[in-house]
């Protein structure tokens, strides 16, 4: 799973912020920290995927640890979750190169807005060795783009007995995925049935997003197993 940190002095904001990723689904919380200090205590053993960054902390400022960073030139992926509003400080952060800027008080589909983003970001960052113009524009441009479907057109294209909703949540977790993964692993990560998730996966291979392959074990019999398969990734445009 994709790995977070939280930066958040606020109890309570903390708290909703890991309400809020814990409700996206296929992201864990490694720490939530309340200072740059101890941010910099935890990344000296693990660095994460992505971190949840306030501006206002205790001592240094989530824009220095920006500056300390790039400086360092240590890629860490950010959002900046934060009460600053002032020009300013989200020019300076955007120059840092964040990947996206939440005001508080923010909503919950205004962070999923964000995670969608990063979960774009990531895939294309750790599934391929280079891209063509379409699909680094998926990341450059997707956000602000209108939909060419309804949410009624996307019902409507899928096979009787498939949610777009599920195949929405299906389709967060399987980009995710840095290898091969099966059916059961799907299945426990968003909390569905197997018998579901297989549905979903088969669909997916149908559309040629997912290769299958058979994988042997030791003992017993060899099981169905999952890819990605990068290059296929514009079928899919249109369910998210």
């Amino acid at each position: 799973m994709i790995e977070v940190i939280i930066v958040e002095d606020d109890p309570m904001v903390a708290m909703i912020n890991q309400q809020f990723v814990e409700r996206y689904g296929g992201f864990r919380i490694v720490a939530s920290v309340r200072s740059i200090s101890e941010l910099w205590n935890v990344l000296n053993k693990n660095k994460p995927d992505l971190i949840l960054l306030d501006v206002y902390l205790p001592g240094e400022t989530g824009i220095e640890f920006l500056q300390t960073i790039r400086q360092k030139q240590l890629s860490i992926p950010i959002i900046m979750i934060t009460a600053a509003n002032d020009i300013p400080t989200i020019k300076k952060a955007l120059e840092y190169g964040v990947i996206d800027f939440l005001i508080k008080p923010f909503t919950y589909e205004r962070f999923k807005l964000a995670m969608e983003k990063f979960s774009h970001y990531y895939s294309l960052t750790t599934k391929l060795k280079e891209a063509d113009q379409e699909t680094l524009d998926q990341l450059l441009i997707k956000e602000g783009k209108p939909s060419l479907h309804s949410d009624d057109d996307l019902a409507s294209t899928l096979p009787k007995g498939l949610s777009k909703l599920t195949l929405k949540k299906i389709l967060r977790v399987v980009e995710q995925q840095t290898g091969y993964f099966s059916t059961e692993d799907i299945a426990k990560l968003i909390d569905i049935s197997r018998i579901s998730t297989k549905k979903y996966l088969l669909y997916l291979n149908e559309l040629g997003y997912l290769r299958e392959e058979l994988k042997y074990l030791t003992v017993g019999r060899p099981i169905t197993v999952y890819q990605i398969v990068p290059e296929k990734e514009h079928v899919i445009k249109s369910f998210k």
